[in-house]
């Protein structure tokens, strides 16, 4: 049976014809593909290929590999062309989420779909989601069309076909482990753009779907374990004046208040770039009076929950695998030491919030493992302006962190996560800026950074008004600011000042008098940092950080640890995991329902904090309403009789139900 039509090029023909030597070459061309779209240029995805001769052919063995089987089905042609455009469809998607994020595709992003189909809407125009969607149906129409046209192979070679699938799974397990020894690959990605441009799109996507978690270190065992943790317990915590006693003297200890500003970081940095007038004279003035320095970061363009996830950790997420998210990945399986849980052994509450959707990287469960008390997302805040492509702006926050201090008698830890200078960023040229930015090659880029940089002008401006806010507070309060990472632009490290697009920079003001000291960190390192000059310890990974960093050995101990506490046997906790799920508070403050009166012109359900995000169900059923204020629903086209369940839920733009609360009609 003939694939192709290759008169005159019979060499071609047998190629072709041949199954086995199809995969090879197919996979190869796919290859090629994927690269020329991932590298946005057929010249460099050349380059790559004459640079680095033996991991093209080794990608292209990985594609061959999938391709084959095809050798074990009648519509060889067909499946044949469904992989290699599914390769394809990958390097595309792959392409496109390097222009809007700067991070390239990994599985990890399969479990973000629902997240990202959520966000169309703000990174494409309704013209270009409607192409779109034609795409889509194109393709998917078309491989419809080849499915029942292609004819199918008359008989299964099932021997031979086994054989040739298996012979190339041991030859790609092979390279694999050889490239790693002699260096051609790497198994752990520092800078996972760099690294899939090193070892390859196929290499990279492959590495994150089955490299996931932390791989057991050589010399891990309850041995190991009990010598690291003997060490950290005999060596002295340095002095500290500010030290306290455990439990915390309440009336002593400071509030402590983190800050993630979503893709912010001081725009001075660019190479070559003006502005009308300094786009953040809050922060740069907060640099140079208070304890600061650059923060190593684990993302760029995005990857908020990663920078989270080490601040409030302590653990370097280069251990894990390549582009993964531990948020849905093991912290949807067991709870984690962390900032909430250290702080809380020193008397405090913990606190989330965040001016976006709770669901969004499953925080609504998540921040359940990692010890908070109580998480304030959108759906729990009166939001009153937006950004003109729809994220709340940061102003909001300022209320909710008020509240989250007056929650409690107590002293609080709060992790806020900002979400005003979040991408995509329109082209268009801003009509009235504040300031405005020249400098770019290109007018669109230039409209987009100058969007970028007064939004983040409007973020400082919030910086300003909430530390005016703080320096009255009653009680003592350290504020830590600090960016999650550079927003997505596609800078490379020669175009920053700076030198790095890892980097972001971090504060910790206070509202009483702590000593500056400067330096730079790492974003596992900060919290351990910030109790240290608290002169507190809590927490096995805080203590280490604070003992161990700068010795040679300070990052095969901590792989130690973290694989012990996540995917090991506990040692550290003596076989058992001492963190429990707390029962997580939507909001500060509880929505309640005090009466359900019905009038002439409607049901009013009257009670408090109700938003925008309250829905209104009787008997299970929702019914037509109007949001009026906080206090008070009004309901069209219902009544209610004695003994009717009225039930308020609070449900975000996917229909999740975060919270309820529910009253009988009497």
């Amino acid at each position: 049976m003939k694939y192709f039509n290759l008169k005159g090029t019979r060499w071609l023909e047998k190629i072709f014809q041949n199954p086995y030597s199809c995969c090879l070459v197919l996979g190869m061309l796919c290859n090629l593909a994927v690269e020329t779209l991932s590298r946005k240029s057929p010249i460099a995805a050349g380059q790559y290929l004459l640079q680095r001769p033996l991991v093209f052919f080794y990608n292209s063995l990985i594609i061959a590999f999938t391709l084959s089987a095809a050798l074990l089905v009648k519509r060889r042609i067909f499946v044949f062309s469904f992989l290699t455009a599914l390769w394809i469809g990958m390097g595309l998607i792959n392409s496109i989420l390097l222009v809007f994020r700067t991070t390239p595709f990994t599985a990890v992003d399969l479990r973000l779909i629902e997240y990202a189909v959520a966000l169309l809407d703000r990174y494409f125009s309704n013209i270009q989601l409607f192409l779109l969607g034609g795409f889509l149906f194109a393709v998917l129409a078309g491989l419809l069309f080849l499915f029942f046209k292609l004819p199918k192979q008359e008989r299964i070679v099932w021997k031979k076909g086994m054989a040739y699938i298996i012979f190339l799974f041991l030859l790609v397990r092979w390279l694999t482990w050889a490239g790693i020894q002699t260096n051609l690959l790497a198994k752990n990605f520092g800078n996972i753009n760099q690294a899939f441009r090193d070892y390859g799109f196929p290499y990279g996507f492959s590495s994150s779907l089955i490299n996931t978690g932390i791989n057991k270190p050589k010399d891990y065992s309850e041995d190991s374990i009990e010598e690291l943790l003997e060490e950290v317990e005999d060596r002295p915590m340095i002095h500290n004046p500010n030290s306290y006693e455990r439990p915390v003297e309440q009336k002593e200890a400071p509030n402590v208040i983190y800050l993630q500003l979503e893709s912010f970081f001081d725009p001075s940095y660019v190479k070559g770039i003006t502005y009308s007038e300094q786009p953040l004279p809050t922060f740069t003035a907060l640099k140079e009076q208070y304890t600061s320095g650059f923060l190593q970061v684990p993302s760029v363009g995005a990857g908020t929950a990663n920078t989270e996830f080490e601040v409030i950790t302590g653990m370097n997420l280069d251990f894990f695998g390549p582009g993964e998210y531990p948020y849905k990945t093991i912290l949807q399986e067991t709870t984690c030491e962390s900032l909430a849980y250290n702080m809380k052994e020193l008397g405090y509450s913990a606190h989330a919030i965040h001016n976006n959707e709770g669901t969004f990287y499953e925080r609504n469960k998540v921040f359940s493992q990692l010890g908070f008390d109580t998480f304030t997302s959108m759906e729990y805040m009166r939001i009153r302006e937006v950004t003109p492509i729809g994220w709340a702006k940061d102003e909001v926050l300022i209320g909710e962190i008020r509240k989250a201090l007056k929650s409690t008698e107590g002293r609080d830890v709060i992790y806020t996560i900002s979400v005003q200078g979040h991408g995509s960023y329109p082209t268009e040229k801003l009509e009235h800026p504040q300031i405005q930015v020249s400098g770019f090659a290109e007018t669109e880029q230039n409209n987009a950074f100058e969007y970028y940089v007064n939004e983040i002008y409007e973020m400082d401006l919030f910086l300003h008004d909430l530390i005016t806010m703080l320096q009255v507070y009653p009680e003592k309060v350290v504020l830590i600011l600090y960016g999650d990472h550079l927003p997505g632009f596609g800078f490379e490290e020669d175009d920053l000042e700076n030198g790095s697009i890892y980097q972001t920079e971090y504060v910790i003001w206070s509202n009483y008098s702590l000593e500056k000291q400067d330096r730079d960190l790492e974003a596992y390192q900060l919290s351990a940092y910030v109790m240290k000059l608290l002169g507190y310890q809590n927490g096995t990974l805080t203590k280490y950080h604070q003992l161990f960093e700068g010795r040679k050995d300070y990052l095969d101990g901590l792989e130690l640890l973290e694989y012990d506490m996540l995917y090991g046997e506990q040692e550290v906790y003596d076989g058992k995991n001492p963190y429990q799920p707390t029962e997580l508070l939507m909001g500060t403050e509880p929505i309640q329902i005090f009466s359900v009166l019905e009038e002439e012109d409607g049901i009013f359900i009257r009670g408090r904090n109700f938003t925008e995000y309250s829905v209104v169900t009787i008997n299970g059923k929702e019914v037509r309403q109007e949001f009026m204020n906080s206090f008070q629903i009004k309901l069209y086209d219902r009544s209610v009789e004695s003994g009717d369940w009225v039930e308020v839920h609070q449900i975000g733009k996917d229909r999740q139900i975060l919270s309820t609360v529910k009253k009988q009609v009497k």
